[in-house]
């Protein structure tokens, strides 16, 4: 927006007016490869959730006298949305705290195998790391998308 300003000196200046930008919106485009990585990031973190929920339903299903195999072979479907997570976030250009917390989902689904072949006392800490995990890839989650919309600190 421009306006027509008169001055003693100079009858005829010009000065523009740059309104602030909403906050939350970027001024920047970015490439079209990098928002497809942070639309990936955010789509595989939500499936992680999601997943994680079926595989406590499985683990009720198993403790309420059903058979156990649904969430042992469902186990190993846990592995890799995590994994993937890890290139996408560096192409998406993603926080640094969103480049690295699949790294810790990776560790927390490495010491479900440790918790649950482990002894009594130690393999009581397999649903508690369960909540853990759960806790931690909704928060990755919703960082995700608000990264993704361009809010918060990604």
């Amino acid at each position: 927006m421009a306006r027509v300003v008169e001055t003693p000196r100079n009858p005829s200046r010009v000065e523009a007016t740059v309104t602030p930008p909403k906050r939350g919106t970027t001024m920047t485009r970015r490439s079209v490869p990098v928002r497809l990585a942070r639309i990936g990031y955010a789509l595989l973190s939500s499936v992680f959730v999601a997943c994680v929920l079926v595989q406590v339903f499985f683990a009720g299903m198993g403790a309420f006298g059903a058979d156990w195999a649904w969430h042992l072979t469902f186990a190993h479907f846990l592995e890799l949305p995590p994994l993937l997570m890890i290139p996408m976030a560096f192409v998406g250009r993603l926080p640094w705290a969103l480049r690295l917390l699949p790294f810790g989902l990776v560790v927390l689904v490495g010491a479900q195998y440790a918790f649950a072949n482990a002894a009594v006392p130690t393999a009581a800490l397999h649903p508690v790391n369960a909540l853990v995990i759960f806790w931690m890839s909704l928060f990755i989650a919703r960082r995700a998308w608000a990264a993704v919309y361009g809010q918060g600190k990604g």
